[in-house]
Order: C-alpha cells, then sequence, then structure tokens
C-alpha cells in the first residue's frame, strides 16, 4: 500500500467553511448538518409594464406561498446580473448575400464589443432542516403503525421534503415561470457510457467562485469539497481564486414598502448577485420573539425612576410608545397566520479582477441602495461572514436580528424579470435551435427579438407617420434573410424598402408606375382551385364595375375558363372574346388591352418572376383607385400564396390600412390570419391608421391572431378615443403610459404572451444605409448608382456615406 498520510493536510481549508456533503436525489442536495436543499430558476412578471394593481396582486400572492413555511425553511432569492456578448455566429445563420451578411456583421461586432450589456437570471433556494429524530421519536411511536415506525429517519425526511417542494413549485408556478435545477444525462465518449452533470451544484458552484461552468458528477456523488477548487483570503478585501469580493449589505429599512421598491438594482450595467436570504419562524416562536420586543420598548416608554417608584412625573417616550404599539400590531399578525414571521439578510456581492475598480461599483451599489430610503454598507471586518451567508443552504453565517414578516419580504426579494425574449426560435416549424429574428437592446439589458410565439408569427404593428415604421419593416427583413432558404414578400409605400431590395439582389416593382411589368392572372387554369380562384376573381372585377353577379353571370365564366382550359391563349382580351354575355363583355372592358389598364392585366403571358425577396411597390397603383388596386393586388396575393410549400416566409403588408379598408382584402387578410400558419408563413401587419384597424371590422381576428403586437411612440396615446383603441387590444394604463413617453424612431414596445420590452434597434452606419436611407435624394441617388454600378452598387453607397466597414470591401 501507498503511505498517503505524509501527503494530506488536516488544516482547515476553505471546503471546511462549506456546508455541502452530498447529492441524495435528483435535484436535492444534502447539508453537512443534514439540512435537504433544492433549487428553480425563475422568472417574474415584468413590473415595468405592470399596474400598481397588478404588482400587488403578485406580492399577494407571493406572501400567501411564503406564509405556509415555518421553523425548519429557509428561503434564498438570488438574482444574478450578468455580462453578455452572445449573439448567433455565422454559422448558425444562412444569408445569401453580402449585405444582409454586412449588416448581421455590424450588429454582432456591436454586441460582442459592449462591455455594457449584462442580463439578469433569478433563482430560488430552498432548504429545509427536519427535526433531529429524539425529537420526532415520541410522535412517530404513538401515531404510525408498525410499517411506518422501520422507516429509517433519513427516507422519511427525504420523502417529506420532496413533497413539500413540490407542492411549493406547484404554487409558484401560478405566479411565476419557474423550472427545476435538477442532473441532466449526456453520452459521452461516443455513447459509450454516460455522463451526469447537475444545475444545482453549477449553480452552488457559481455562487461560490463566480465561475459559470456545468460541474460533472462522480459515480458516487458524495464528498462534494471537490466543488472548492479556489483560495479564500480572508480580511477587510477577500479574494478568491485571485479575484478580488465585495459584499454590500443591506442594514436598514423605510417605513413603509411596495412591490418592487428595489427593481433599480435589476438595470444596473454591472455584474452582481444579489442574494436575499430569509429563515422561516412558527407563529408560536414568532409571538415569543416579538413580545421580547414589545416588553423592551415598553420599559423605554417611562423613565427608570417612574417605574421605579409607580410614578407618572415623567415625561413619555412618544417613539418607545409607537414602537410598542407597532409591536402588538406585529404580534396580531403573527397570530393570524396571514403571514410569518423570519430573519431577512440580504447582501449583494461583486467579483473584479481590479480592487480599486471593484470599490468603485460597490460604492455605485451602495449609492441605489441608499437612494431608495435603504441603509447600506460595504462589509470591512465582517466580509467573509456576509460572503459565506449568502451562499446557498448557509443558515449559520450573518443573521440580521430584526425579525420581517412574509407582507414585506414579497415587495423586498428581486421577482421582476427584465424579458430578454428566446435564445431560439420558438417555431417548431424552423430547424431545432434556429437563431432568434434578431438582436437589440433595451438599457443596458440585450433583447432577442422574435415574432413567432409559438406557431404563429403574425405580427401587428402600428403607431403615427414618422415613428420608425419603415425602418423597422425593413430591419427585420434583412434579418429574416438569416433562415435557410427564407422567402419574403413586401407591399412597400414610399419605396423605403428600395435600397435593402437592391442591396439584397432581390427584386423591387413599381407596380402601375409604367414599367415594364404585365400580369395574365388567367394563365394558370389546370387545377380545379385555380379555376376557382380565377373565377372569383372575375366576380371581384364585375363588382368593381357596378355590376350586380347572377347566377346566369356566374355560369358564363365558369363556361368561357372551362373552354380556356385547352387553349394555349389565356389573356384577358381572350376570355372576353369568347364570354357570351355582353354585359360581362362591357365590364371588363377597363381591365383589357384596350382599356386603361390593360397594361397590368391582359398580357398575353405573365413576367412576374417571383424571387426569395420580392417587394412591391405600391404608391402610384394606390393612385389610380380602388378599380384599379384591388384587382392587381388580388392578383399578387394568389401569386404568393402558390409560392409558399414550407419554407419559412413573412409577408409585411406596409400601409395595411389599405387593405382593412376593402371588404376583398378583409377578408384575404382574415383567411391569411387563420391558414398561413400551416404554411409556415408569418404576416406582419404595419399600419398608421389607428382608426382604420379599429373600424375594419376584424379588429377581434387582428387581436386574437396576431399574438406579437409592436408597438411605435405615440404621444397622443393618452388622447381620448386613441386611449380606447389600445385598451381594447388588451393593454393596461401602465403600458399605455410607456407607448405615449417614448421616444419616436429610436424606441419600440413589443407585448407577446411570452412578455413585454421597451428596445431599441440599437442600428449602426452600415445598417443605416440600407433600412433607414427613405429620403428622396437618397432614393435617388441609390436608383443612379445601382444603374450604373449594377450588383456592384452597394460598395459605392457604402464610400459615399462615409462607411468603412470591415466587410465593405466584399460587398
Amino acid at each position: 500500500m501507498v503511505a498517503l498520510k505524509q501527503f494530506r493536510r488536516t488544516a482547515p481549508g476553505f471546503s471546511d467553511l462549506l456546508p455541502y456533503a452530498g447529492l441524495v436525489d435528483n435535484g436535492v442536495l444534502l447539508l453537512k448538518d443534514g439540512s435537504l436543499v433544492a433549487g428553480w430558476y425563475f422568472a417574474g412578471p415584468d413590473s415595468e409594464s405592470a399596474t400598481d394593481v397588478e404588482r400587488n396582486e403578485v406580492s399577494r400572492q407571493i406572501n400567501a406561498i411564503l406564509a405556509r413555511l415555518g421553523s425548519g425553511w429557509m428561503i434564498q432569492v438570488e438574482a444574478l446580473r450578468l455580462p453578455t456578448t452572445s449573439y448567433p455566429t455565422r454559422e448558425q445563420s444562412y444569408f445569401p448575400d453580402q449585405v444582409s451578411v454586412l449588416i448581421d456583421d455590424e450588429r454582432r461586432q456591436h454586441f460582442e464589443a459592449a462591455n455594457g450589456h449584462f442580463e439578469s437570471q433569478h433563482a430560488i433556494i430552498l432548504t429545509y432542516r427536519s427535526p433531529q429524530p429524539g425529537q420526532s421519536r415520541l410522535t412517530r411511536y404513538v401515531y404510525a403503525d408498525r410499517a411506518s415506525r422501520a422507516e429509517r429517519f433519513g427516507d422519511t425526511a427525504l420523502a417529506a421534503f420532496k413533497t413539500a417542494i413540490r407542492e411549493f413549485e406547484q404554487y409558484m408556478a401560478n405566479v411565476v415561470t419557474i423550472r427545476r435545477m435538477v442532473t441532466h444525462e449526456t453520452p459521452d465518449h461516443g455513447g459509450a457510457r454516460s455522463a451526469h452533470y447537475d444545475e444545482l451544484l453549477q449553480f452552488v458552484r457559481f455562487c461560490v467562485v463566480g465561475e459559470n461552468h456545468p460541474v460533472r458528477l462522480p459515480d458516487i456523488p458524495m464528498y462534494l469539497d471537490f466543488l472548492v477548487t479556489a483560495e479564500f483570503h480572508h480580511g477587510l478585501s477577500p479574494l478568491i481564486d485571485n479575484r478580488y469580493l465585495s459584499v454590500v449589505a443591506i442594514d436598514g429599512f423605510p417605513g413603509e414598502s411596495w412591490p418592487g421598491i428595489l427593481n433599480t438594482l435589476d438595470l444596473m450595467p454591472l455584474s452582481y448577485r444579489w442574494s436575499s436570504r430569509f429563515m422561516f419562524l412558527d407563529p408560536i416562536e414568532a409571538r415569543q420573539k416579538l413580545e421580547r420586543t414589545r416588553k423592551k420598548w415598553l420599559q423605554k416608554v417611562r423613565p427608570f425612576m417612574d417605574q421605579l417608584f409607580q410614578t407618572r412625573s415623567g415625561a413619555v417616550d412618544q417613539d418607545a410608545a409607537l414602537m410598542a404599539s407597532e409591536a402588538e400590531d406585529a404580534i396580531a399578525e403573527a397570530n393570524s397566520q396571514l403571514v410569518a414571521y423570519g430573519y431577512y439578510t440580504p447582501v449583494i456581492v461583486l467579483f473584479g479582477d481590479n480592487d480599486q475598480k471593484l470599490r468603485e461599483q460597490a460604492e455605485s451599489v451602495r449609492r441605489i441602495v441608499q437612494a431608495e430610503g435603504f441603509g447600506a454598507r460595504i462589509e470591512t471586518l465582517n466580509a467573509t461572514e456576509a460572503y459565506l451567508g449568502s451562499l446557498p443552504g448557509n443558515w449559520y453565517a450573518n443573521i440580521r436580528e430584526p425579525l420581517l414578516n412574509t407582507r414585506n419580504l414579497a415587495d423586498l426579494i428581486p421577482l421582476n424579470a427584465v424579458w430578454s425574449g428566446s435564445r431560439v426560435c420558438p417555431c417548431p416549424f424552423y430547424p431545432q435551435n434556429a437563431s432568434p429574428l434578431m438582436q437589440v437592446v433595451s438599457g443596458s439589458t440585450p433583447f432577442r427579438l422574435n415574432l413567432h410565439s409559438g406557431d404563429v408569427g403574425h405580427t401587428l404593428i402600428f403607431g403615427p407617420t414618422g415613428s420608425g415604421k419603415s425602418t423597422l419593416l425593413a430591419l427585420i427583413a434583412a434579418q429574416f434573410r438569416r433562415y435557410e432558404n427564407a422567402q419574403l414578400f413586401a407591399f412597400d409605400k414610399g419605396k423605403s424598402m428600395l435600397p435593402l431590395t437592391l442591396g439584397v439582389g432581390g427584386d423591387h416593382y413599381d407596380v402601375g408606375a409604367g414599367e415594364a411589368l404585365a400580369f395574365c392572372p388567367l394563365s394558370e387554369l389546370t387545377s380545379d382551385s385555380d379555376r376557382a380562384w380565377a373565377a372569383q376573381w372575375l366576380e371581384t372585377l364585375l363588382v368593381l364595375q357596378g355590376v350586380r353577379v347572377t347566377p346566369d353571370h356566374r355560369n358564363a365564366i365558369s363556361r368561357q375558363l372551362g373552354l380556356m382550359t385547352t387553349s394555349e391563349r389565356r389573356s384577358l382580351s381572350d376570355f372576353i372574346s369568347g364570354v357570351q354575355l355582353r354585359e360581362i363583355k362591357e365590364a371588363l372592358h377597363h381591365y383589357s388591352v384596350d382599356g386603361p389598364m390593360g397594361h397590368l392585366l391582359d398580357a398575353e403571358g405573365d413576367e412576374l418572376t417571383l424571387s426569395s425577396f420580392q417587394t412591391f411597390e405600391i404608391e402610384e397603383l394606390m393612385n389610380m383607385g380602388e378599380r384599379n388596386l384591388v384587382p392587381v393586388l388580388l392578383y399578387l396575393f394568389r401569386r404568393i400564396e402558390k409560392r409558399l410549400t414550407g419554407a419559412p416566409s413573412l409577408i409585411i403588408l406596409d400601409e395595411a390600412w389599405l387593405m382593412l379598408g376593402h371588404p376583398a382584402f378583409r377578408d384575404k387578410i382574415r383567411e391569411w390570419l387563420k391558414v398561413l400558419r400551416k404554411a409556415n408563413c408569418a404576416v406582419v401587419l404595419a399600419t398608421q391608421s389607428i382608426s382604420d384597424a379599429e373600424n375594419s371590422g376584424i379588429i377581434d381576428v387582428l387581436k386574437e391572431s396576431c399574438p406579437t403586437k409592436i408597438c411605435l411612440p405615440n404621444g397622443s396615446a393618452r388622447e381620448t378615443g386613441t386611449r380606447e383603441f389600445y385598451e381594447r387590444i388588451g393593454f393596461n394604463d401602465r403600458q399605455i403610459e410607456i407607448i405615449a413617453t417614448a421616444m419616436p424612431k429610436r424606441e419600440y414596445y413589443v407585448v407577446s404572451p411570452d412578455g413585454r420590452r421597451l428596445f431599441n434597434m440599437a442600428l449602426g452606419p452600415a445598417t443605416l444605409s440600407f433600412v433607414g436611407a427613405s429620403s428622396r435624394d437618397d432614393l435617388a441617388r441609390v436608383t443612379a448608382l445601382y444603374q450604373q454600378f449594377g450588383t456592384g452598387w452597394p460598395a459605392q453607397w457604402l464610400a459615399e456615406r462615409g462607411v468603412f466597414h470591415g466587410s465593405a470591401s466584399s460587398v
């Protein structure tokens, strides 16, 4: 045998200060004193978008859950503020052109180089220390059967703990989104064996040393001192693994509390861990301690000599009398069992490589806490004790004596969650782990914007003109190119998407502006669905010309379409010459080659070819009036529908108030919102006219079928009339206030079933050159460069705008 004694150290080490013993069940940690620990990650509601009533209701529900716990229980609510520079890599996207790659590269460089972007995570650690076997032995033998008395104490305690945490999780799931920290099994060494990684131990190690990486379990997960592989130097400025440690302790409280009183900490642009520890007391134990407090204050109400000689000559200490009265109220609350009392210890732990910089960060945290009415100090002599007391499962270190009830605790603990969006596209029709649509920012926290909520990506964008709608639509279109085989069809007004369309190599058609573009709507009549659509389209033309369609008209149309299926000539003039009813001939004359719309709708062959990026400029077409606009758009819609074969698709309808104002378009949009989901297509409706959306007759369909809504800043959102519209689509007073005070052309407010967020698109100069260049001069210059340089125009355009990007030379 090998003599190992000389290599072993018997002196106390850092691991001796930590309580962790072993993992006794999936997600259940055993401490050295016999306590059991479980943990959850959770995301609370966004209090920034909630009204006072909603915040108070969340606080009430949290208090009702916590009041169920008593002696032997301890809860630690952890708020982590972590630096983030994550952004989808080039390999995760499938941009098919250099301009969209350039836009995404610029955004990636911005997010990866930024030092002020942080993301919040929240966790709950629940610890239970069961009574010792000797304390419950009599009860077990009096009330238990023989089988129960034969059970081992450890098994009984573990079973009771698992039952309690299951109930706790069920209650909390009604208030917040919660996920248990458990052990995951992954294949290792080519699948020959399995490796186990535990989330709870990973979180514990992060709290101890500030490193967040997976922790692999040994075959027998006991003797967990291996979690600590760092040196610890205590003192006024402790060091862990050569990293400085600073602890800011909250040691004073304001006279009253309200939900989210310390939410400003969740927005700070620095990395920290905010630990809120609460050790519960049973009602009887709480009453005893509160009674001692009451007696102490009563002794101060009158001077000592008055109490000694039982006189009333001295002055009464009004503050002591008030405190004694408050202690009596606290005793009454403890007796009611509507709240629970316990010891509350909040600290903010910061790590840093530079001692001076860490001190400055700690000072900024202390000032923020003090500005909210709390007392705060930076720990020095007590730094080690305060740090150890913040670790998950530590009962003994840094206990603060003043009792606090769970009603105040529900206001103080960090429940607010700044929604950062899904890290992957949530649509199940997209490839697994597909990147989010795009990444934007809100303050110091990045936000991942996805139009999809589940498999529905229909989106409603509305707000007044001049608020940045066109720029948002263009950026959505550019970032949508990241998905493999993605196809996009945009209906534009004002040519705002011209630079992007030409830049990515898409097709831009200025419909009705004299371009050499003509359609043959009756070119495809092979299938029953094609003939049914053609008949419906011809009936719409008759209605637009004031003809009341009768069965005779329908029979004549159907008969002629049937004859044309075997003919190679299928222009509108061919239909007119063959149809038998003169009334149909006269009505369709307007759309024939002899009429004003023949140049668009009466071609021998269809000149429209659809690509993966297609933009239709319809401003000139809109100026032609409804009788000319409707037939063209209905045909374009039909061509787009036939392109939807399951690949990721997006249809953008700018100035959608035009479509919402006509019955034919309303029916088409209602149909799209209901059926295009199955074809993996999302519809984006953008309108600046809120009244048109409200009066469209399908506002209920828009509200239900468009789970994602993006609101542009609107200073008149609080005014009568406009405010009612926001309320009808489900916005509360706080959300309306956010929309009314947001900055135009810079901030946007998104609402979906998954969360709510005010964001900034964080556009760089290269991106703005293609998504934000919509002035007349810019559009004229883009057109001139495109005619002069062809596909090489983007490089010239960027050079003229003074944009020198790393990828500009290859554009």
